[in-house]
């Protein structure tokens, strides 16, 4: 038996067969949601992001990680699909260049279910692409942005309604310039294309949602929908019910304490509760085990964004707003750290990117780092 069902073994035998539906349905389980009723807490989301797809409208889903958002768009495909669009998820974390999103773009075409049959032999026609038993691949093609747009053209022409997903967008922008041009045609030529962006407010998608006159899709920014953690009530209602679904008995002080450290964010409420119910850790112990792998898959993230960055300025403003700031503290912490002064301009240029990533926020001039385990991070261990 897995890993997976430790500590509670004997559960999972009496139900048999059962207990590998009731996982994949689970609150708790750690892939995004792949339905609507795998859901929390997002029911008014979920209704906006598919009336305003189904209107025909592109849309900028918002959030921090760990928020939500490739869970709330996985699970609005089944409505979307329900509606007559076919889906083309495309995962863009980590991805680099164009032949990067390339290659990411032809394996969401190759994993849409009944959309490469319809498009095979457009598709056959784009230089640096075959297709072969496992769906579409590339080969290193001397016009890849072409090849995009090309992609894009045979599922607008042939491929009927659909929906395009770009998850993590703002990875792009290093070739935002590029695929601006390719999205504004796509935008003018083929209105049976709805593209949902997911990301944080930065670099490309920035670019989208308040694009200057200059830029290819002026005028046509997409619509905004933004996902924020929990409020304490929705999440203390997550927990409960995820602990009911595996019959884990806890005591409501578990369930304040969780959320209280973990401050409402779903990924790491998830996570808590998956240690809990699924792995048979004691809360205590579950809690610590969230904080410490939820704090490693934080710093990834962190040096991730910090890439091509004056990391010592980014981090001593992160620091400083991990104990709340106002501005002035941030600009004494980045002098600090850099041992001479630092212009204004550049203060405002470090605080507008840091905002933009959502790993901060300002309320009334102060700056605060909002995720619980990346402020944990801060002030324990760099």
């Amino acid at each position: 038996m897995s890993n997976r069902f430790l500590g509670v073994e004997n559960v999972y035998l009496l139900m048999g067969v059962k207990c590998l539906w009731v996982l994949s349905m689970s609150l708790f389980d750690l892939n995004p949601k792949e339905a609507p009723k795998e859901l929390f807490g997002r029911d008014r989301e979920l209704e906006e992001l598919v009336r305003l797809v189904s209107g025909g409208r592109w849309v900028a889903v918002l959030g921090p990680r760990m928020v939500g958002k490739t869970s709330l768009v996985k699970a609005a495909n089944v409505l979307f699909e329900r509606d007559g669009f076919r889906t083309v998820y495309v995962n863009l974390w980590g991805v680099r260049g164009v032949q990067g999103f390339l290659e990411e773009l032809a394996r969401g075409i190759s994993s849409s279910r009944g959309l490469l049959e319809r498009v095979r032999d457009a598709i056959m026609m784009v230089d640096g692409v075959s297709i072969g038993p496992e769906g579409v691949s590339i080969s290193v093609s001397r016009r890849p942005m072409a090849a995009v747009g090309d992609l894009f053209a045979a599922v607008g022409r042939l491929g009927g309604k659909c929906v395009v997903e770009l998850d993590e967008v703002q990875e792009l922008a290093p070739i935002s310039g590029l695929l601006l041009k390719v999205l504004a045609k796509v935008f003018n030529t083929y209105s049976n294309l709805v593209f949902i962006f997911t990301g944080s407010m930065f670099g490309l998608m920035r670019t989208l949602l308040e694009s200057g006159p200059t830029s290819p899709l002026y005028g046509r920014s997409p619509a905004r929908l933004t996902l924020k953690p929990f409020s304490v009530e929705v999440a203390k209602s997550f927990l409960r019910k995820g602990f009911g679904e595996y019959g884990v008995p806890v005591e409501e002080w578990m369930i304040d304490e969780a959320v209280e450290r973990l401050n409402g964010v779903p990924g790491w409420l998830t996570l808590y509760g998956n240690n809990v119910a699924v792995r048979g850790m004691p809360h205590k112990k579950a809690l610590e085990e969230t904080v410490s792998e939820g704090v490693r898959i934080v710093k990834d993230e962190l040096e991730h964004f910090l890439e091509g960055r004056d990391k010592i300025l980014y981090m001593a403003a992160l620091k400083a707003a991990a104990v709340r700031a106002r501005w002035s503290m941030v600009k004494g912490a980045m002098e600090a750290a850099k041992g001479f002064p630092i212009n204004d301009a550049t203060v405002y240029k470090v605080l507008k990117n840091l905002k933009a990533a959502m790993l901060i926020e300002e309320h009334e001039k102060t700056y605060t780092v909002r995720d619980p385990l990346l402020r944990e991070l801060l002030l324990t261990s760099m």
